[in-house]
């Protein structure tokens, strides 16, 4: 019971490796208690400062970064991920996270996951897969942060 509670609590990701992981079946989202519930409406006061910072950042990633592909820049979008694509991603990672920077990678695609296994062919899908990586692009990133991302991002992405 305990390891099926543990596979289910979290949209049913299991197999967590790192970036990498399954969905063998469906879970759920439980997070909500009342302290996350208090702690959820004293953020909701901060939502729009927050989107306006990660806005910010996005627009310095569309302007700043020499990448080949990167999430487009449009007022009405949250940022909650900045995606870019790489032509070596493991490379990439790799000196990401040298350079003192987390990335990641977002999302696995559905119909690759052992609970919907459906053998279907999805060529771009696959390709996307294996290319795109994910900045930080939290609110709580400095200056100095976002300078250093851009930089490492561009010397490290061609």
């Amino acid at each position: 019971m305990k390891k099926t509670l543990l596979a289910r609590r979290w949209c049913g990701i299991t197999n967590r490796h790192g970036m990498k992981y399954d969905v063998k079946e469906a879970g759920w989202n439980y997070y909500m208690n009342q302290f996350s519930a208090g702690i959820g409406i004293v953020q909701l006061k901060k939502l729009d400062k927050m989107n306006l910072l990660r806005k910010k950042i996005a627009k310095r990633y569309e302007t700043e970064l020499r990448v080949e592909q990167k999430i487009p820049f449009t007022d009405d979008c949250s940022y909650h991920l900045y995606w870019i694509q790489t032509k070596n991603r493991n490379s990439f990672i790799k000196n990401m996270q040298e350079s003192g920077i987390e990335v990641g990678i977002h999302y696995k695609p559905i119909h690759k996951m052992t609970m919907y296994n459906s053998h279907n062919i999805l060529p771009i899908t696959e390709h996307v897969t294996k290319v795109i990586v994910t900045l930080p692009i939290h609110p709580n990133l400095t200056e100095n942060d976002i300078d250093h991302i851009i930089k490492t991002a561009n010397k490290f992405a061609r």
